[in-house]
């Protein structure tokens, strides 16, 4: 697991690539630019956003409330509806994509104490089942580990565990993410990953799958 030890370092680049989720990073060099065109009224700042930031939103999305969710697309809406109706408050560019982190956090963790109070989500094999088709037997089992092991996280976990070592954000980012101190926001990104090594031993497939990562 050196490779997992990494400050950033991605927990599960591999599987993800087995899985056809390979991680899509936005260009933000005009961030400053599409700011303007909203100060501006462009009619087609909303859309250049949607198409610079929503596969980024989605994933973010996906990895706190479950891959096979249903509500994730009515969800991927109201966080961008928020955000249009917030994004004159930005000041810095360079914020704008931890800020709409931030509104995913939020929007995630506000559907979650909701669906606690009418039911639990979907299991995760929902989610693997989407990609069994076209994935190995020992990719698949690894991928639904996977799923299965989110899922044990509370939210707090998952999503310190989803910013910090999936879309490898760095303390700063999460902290403003997720308005919160550094220190709070390095104990809880901690806690988090004590968590994962203490249940990834019970998922064989997916810890086999680590290690051969490391050794590739």
């Amino acid at each position: 697991m050196q490779a997992y030890r990494r400050a950033g370092a991605s927990a599960l680049p591999l599987v993800e690539r087995a899985g056809g989720l390979v991680p899509i990073v936005p260009a933000d060099d005009d961030d400053e630019q599409l700011l303007q065109a909203f100060s501006r009224g462009d009619p087609g700042a909303p859309t250049t956003l949607f198409d610079r930031y929503g596969r980024h939103v989605q994933r973010v999305l996906a990895r706190i409330v479950g891959y096979g969710e249903p509500e994730r697309n009515d969800l991927l809406h109201d966080i961008f509806v928020r955000a249009l109706e917030r994004i004159g408050d930005i000041k810095n560019p360079r914020a704008l994509k931890s800020w709409l982190v931030g509104i995913t956090v939020f929007t995630a963790r506000e559907w979650i104490r909701r669906r606690r109070r009418t039911g639990p989500p979907l299991p995760p094999e929902h989610g693997a089942a989407r990609a069994a088709t076209t994935l190995s037997p020992e990719t698949t089992e690894a991928f639904r580990s996977f799923l299965a092991l989110m899922d044990r996280f509370d939210d707090e976990e998952r999503t310190m565990f989803t910013l910090r070592f999936l879309e490898g954000m760095n303390l700063q980012e999460i902290a403003d993410a997720c308005k919160l101190s550094i220190s709070t926001a390095r104990r809880r990104v901690i806690v988090a990953e004590e968590r994962f090594r203490e249940i990834l031993p019970e998922y064989p497939a997916l810890e086999e799958r680590l290690a051969g990562g490391e050794k590739a």
